[in-house]
């Protein structure tokens, strides 16, 4: 049988220790001095456990000292410095994959040091490779997923007719699947869209990627249940078989990126600068069942040659070139309302009243989280189109938990729940934030998600409009 190429993973750290195969050899053997005994006892004790799991053919790991000053000549003594990075090769056939994935995910969980690892499945009888990944969570990382549903994810997707490797990954960054050429995007993002888990737990996302003609950059197509819209993917399955493009990549959500800042973008690279006003004229002409999703901002684009030129054309899909940014990142979120026409007398004591609100809540968040972060609540034109003389209250606020904990999750669990509670409901999910409704119309938007610095609220009332 022929196994399919798993993609690569590569790691930055500086590695200061032999790897280490499970052959029968001593397995410390090579070890570089500097890595304290109880690390070396506790990574020897996973590798043990790990070579007794069914289903696995072979094994290896690698110390590494997590600081990147480190010096080889005065390693690091403290455990905390260190890590391992254990690499699991699963047998050709007949692997259990989720009871493996649960054993690995269990020999390489303590705390002592910090262990991270891949599982590696051949695919079976024309099946895809499967490559699964266990991290501790980073730094503001919220999403943390079990190993049964990441090996569920994979073994639903490895099936599918092109696919040649599915890597799945435990803290909610899209699955990614290469397949056999773009000309399968269409098709792919229909059944994958079907599946009834996509969109959330192990299946957030999937970054479609195919490889590139000649030497030049791969194309890849991020898709979510939503964004790109079906009439957008057959395009740009399409554009990415056009003989004057060499690559096509494509956004549609980014959950390391603020929604207010965030925008879905496309890159095209032409073969030669004769096309790039060509495929960016194309670009400007899409119509709206193409480039429009609700609740999304529209997609800005750039194309370029890839070789020959530094010239590059930017827009906004289905916009002629030249066009200002759309003003509609903030646009058509879950839970908006139409703005509130009042008289001018009252409007004062509405915005006071909003003020009031908006306060409360980002501070009553912090209480339920056991720290306050400083909110800053203040007017500002509202986000729907008027002239700027209407205005509406805006809050955020960043509750730096980490201050008092080591992980976000139970503190975001616990905000989340307590606006359940009081009849607020999360209507939707994108690019990383959860987005709640309010029942009575008193706040537009209310949503939440986890930062490096710690979690991030924001929260706007309806616009007020006095006249």
């Amino acid at each position: 049988m022929t196994t399919r190429g798993f993609i690569r993973m590569t790691a930055g750290a500086t590695v200061l220790a032999l790897t280490l195969a499970l052959t029968g050899c001593a397995p410390w053997a090579g070890l570089a001095t500097g890595a304290p005994a109880e690390i070396r006892a506790v990574v020897d004790e996973a590798l043990t456990e790990i070579r007794a799991t069914p289903g696995v053919a072979n094994a290896t790991a690698e110390l590494r000292v997590s600081r990147s000053d480190a010096q080889d000549g005065a390693l690091a003594t403290d455990p905390d410095l260190w890590d391992a990075q254990f690499t699991v090769q699963a047998d050709n056939e007949g692997v259990d994959v989720p009871a493996l994935a649960v054993s690995v995910a269990s020999a390489t969980r303590n705390g002592t040091v910090s262990m991270s690892s891949v599982v590696r499945i051949p695919g079976e009888k024309g099946a895809a490779d499967v490559s699964l990944s266990f991290s501790p969570p980073g730094i503001g990382v919220i999403t943390s997923l079990d190993p049964e549903p990441m090996a569920n994810a994979a073994l639903a997707l490895r099936d599918l007719p092109g696919t040649l490797s599915v890597s799945v990954f435990q803290h909610g960054e899209p699955v990614a699947i290469n397949v056999e050429s773009a000309a399968v995007w269409a098709e792919l993002t229909t059944t994958i869209r079907a599946l009834p888990d996509f969109g959330s737990g192990a299946l957030p996302a999937v970054t479609l990627t195919a490889p590139a003609a000649g030497s030049g950059e791969n194309s890849s197509l991020t898709i979510d249940p939503t964004s790109p819209g079906t009439g957008l993917v057959r395009f740009l399955t399409e554009l990415s078989t056009d003989r004057s493009v060499t690559s096509v990549r494509f956004n549609g959500g980014d959950s390391l990126m603020d929604s207010a800042a965030w925008r879905p973008n496309l890159s095209v690279r032409v073969a030669a600068p004769g096309d790039i006003d060509d495929v960016a004229g194309l670009l400007t002409t899409l119509d709206g069942s193409q480039t429009q999703v609700d609740g999304l901002p529209l997609a800005s684009f750039d194309v370029s040659a890839a070789t020959g030129s530094t010239e590059t054309v930017s827009g906004y899909l289905g916009l002629p070139l030249g066009s200002a940014e759309p003003d509609d990142r903030l646009a058509g979120l879950p839970g908006a309302t139409p703005p509130a026409v009042v008289d001018p007398a009252d409007a004062a004591t509405r915005i006071a009243d909003d003020l009031t609100l908006v306060t409360a809540l980002l501070d009553a968040a912090g209480d339920t989280a056991g720290i306050r972060g400083p909110a800053a609540v203040a007017t500002a034109p509202c986000t729907d189109g008027s002239d700027g003389s209407d205005e509406q209250v805006a809050g955020s606020v960043v509750i730096p938990i980490f201050e008092i904990a080591d992980n976000a999750d139970e503190a975001f669990d616990a905000i989340t729940t307590a606006w359940e509670i009081g009849g607020f409901s999360r209507s939707d999910r994108a690019m990383g934030t959860d987005f709640y409704s309010v029942p009575d119309g008193s706040l537009e938007t209310l949503s939440i998600r986890g930062t490096a610095a710690g979690i991030a609220i924001n929260a706007t009332a309806p616009c007020v409009r006095s006249r």
